[in-house]
């Protein structure tokens, strides 16, 4: 079978992460294979490779650009379709809200077969509904970033990337913003039995912030009580709300003054303006997902206690497999599906869809796609996403692949370096000097949430995990987007 990724041109390389694939199989269920039923366009060509239960996730950037652009300018710059759409997202929260609340309420070993059945393929559909909606903003933040980013380099050759930062940065809290203020908030309790109170149910509330496509952990009381004093080690409640506060005011105040020094065009403002929203909608549908992981535990969990199915098979699979073991179709093959623990591919395009558990192929893959660096490599070079407080920074590196297990060896003084972040790598980037990735662009991961933190990040360098290893003292140039290895 052809792929049509060529190896050679520029690539984005999502990964490597943990990764279940039921967690993702929304997304590939959808977006890859039925948007054509609903959009205009289909997502362009696109290549994964999970070996040892790690995935990395492979595009042509030109292809993601192209369809961006039309995506961008059809549902963010079109504002009319940009409100029906947004619409659409506040319908889907709604109804979630309910469902939700359904499934709290449901004693599980009290329904019956055909009762489970139901409400799987209730939740599967509400998946999918999901994951049309929110597939936009992800993919037009690659058409708005590229638009932007040309519209500024023909302006301003020599500063464009300090105004992409600039101008890009989401104006609105983050879901894990969010969430740290809620819970300062409640030090202003001073009754004992109320703050206790209060803590349970925001506890229950963000239970499943850590969560991953890898996997999930439901946060306890505890975690939270230990996170509020952590948080308020060295400044008071008042003084770290105002610190998150400002930090996003700061982003608006810096993005107002730019645009009036530069007295820049209301075509480019409105740019900026949606390129801005549409990367903290993407961020706010992540802390969905999350969330729908928590229910999609519960359901595998009751599964595997009815079927000969164990909960980390279960994972394996896909959302339609899941409905068909419910149903007892006996069509899902469970030594194949066991295959797809150490290595596992699969390619689609165009609404077709090709799946890889032989060995062989797949390792081909991994050495076309999956190169490694070589060479006596003393520099490195990648975007600057956030100059952070200080533009020059020294530090010792730490390569962080997992963050759960691995978060006790950061340090406040370390430089994180990363093939990307996610999530669940907010434990360390909170630690963290500086943040190094291999991939990535304005809209990733990492340049939101070091925004947020105000600390330097520099991503897209491509090979900084294969090139820095632990212990390695480097220099972090955030004006220039320089990584120097010192020694």
């Amino acid at each position: 079978m052809q792929i049509n990724i060529n190896p050679k041109k520029e690539l984005f390389k999502w990964g490597p992460i943990e990764f279940k694939l039921v967690y993702g199989s929304f997304f590939i269920e959808t977006i890859l294979v039925r948007v054509e039923d609903f959009y205009p366009w289909h997502w362009p060509p696109a290549l994964a490779i999970i070996q040892q239960g790690k995935l990395t996730f492979i595009n042509g950037c030109l292809e993601l650009q192209k369809a961006g652009l039309k995506y961008f300018r059809k549902y963010f710059l079109n504002l009319n379709n940009y409100k029906i759409h947004w619409q659409k997202w506040e319908d889907w929260i709604k109804e979630y809200e309910k469902m939700a609340q359904e499934l709290e309420q449901i004693k599980w070993q009290n329904i019956s077969d055909k009762e489970l059945s139901s409400l799987l393929k209730k939740f599967y559909n509400f998946n999918i509904r999901f994951w049309l909606i929110v597939h936009v903003p992800e993919i037009a933040n690659w058409g708005g970033e590229y638009l932007l980013t040309n519209k500024l380099k023909n302006l301003f050759p020599d500063k464009f990337e300090k105004y992409l930062e600039i101008l890009s940065a989401p104006v609105k809290f983050s879901f894990f913003q969010q969430e740290e203020l809620d819970l300062l908030f409640l030090d202003s309790i001073k009754n004992k039995k109320e703050f206790q109170k209060k803590l349970k149910q925001h506890a229950k509330e963000y239970r499943w912030l850590l969560n991953s496509y890898g996997g999930n952990r439901i946060l306890k009381v505890d975690y939270f009580a230990d996170k509020l004093k952590e948080l308020l080690q060295e400044k008071s409640a008042k003084q770290k709300i105002k610190e998150i506060k400002d930090n996003v005011k700061k982003n608006k105040t810096r993005k107002d003054k730019l645009i009036k020094e530069l007295k820049l065009s209301k075509d480019l403002v409105l740019t900026a303006k949606q390129l801005s929203q549409s990367i903290w909608w993407q961020d706010l549908r992540k802390g969905y997902i999350w969330q729908m992981n928590y229910f999609w535990d519960k359901f595998l969990r009751e599964i595997s206690k009815r079927t000969d199915w164990k909960f980390d098979e279960l994972q394996l699979c896909y959302g339609y497999e899941i409905l068909s073991i419910v149903k007892n179709e006996n069509k899902i093959n469970k030594k194949e599906i066991n295959k797809r623990k150490k290595y596992y591919a699969f390619y689609a395009e165009k609404g077709k869809f090709n799946d890889f558990i032989q060995v062989q192929p797949i390792k081909k893959l991994i050495s076309t796609y999956l190169k490694t660096a070589t060479g006596n490599i003393k520099e490195l070079k990648g975007l600057v996403v956030s100059r952070g407080r200080a533009t020059i920074t020294r530090g010792r590196v730490k390569i962080i692949s997992n963050p759960f297990k691995e978060s006790c060896k950061m340090e406040k003084v370390d430089i994180l370096v990363a093939g990307m972040t996610s999530p669940e790598f907010i434990i360390v980037m909170k630690k963290a000097k500086a943040i190094i990735t291999d991939h990535g662009g304005m809209t990733s991961h990492a340049a939101i949430v070091s925004r947020e933190l105000d600390v330097p990040c520099i991503v897209g360098t491509k090979i900084a995990t294969q090139v820095l290893k632990d212990g390695d003292l480097v220099e972090v140039d955030a004006d220039n987007g320089v990584i120097k290895i010192i020694k």
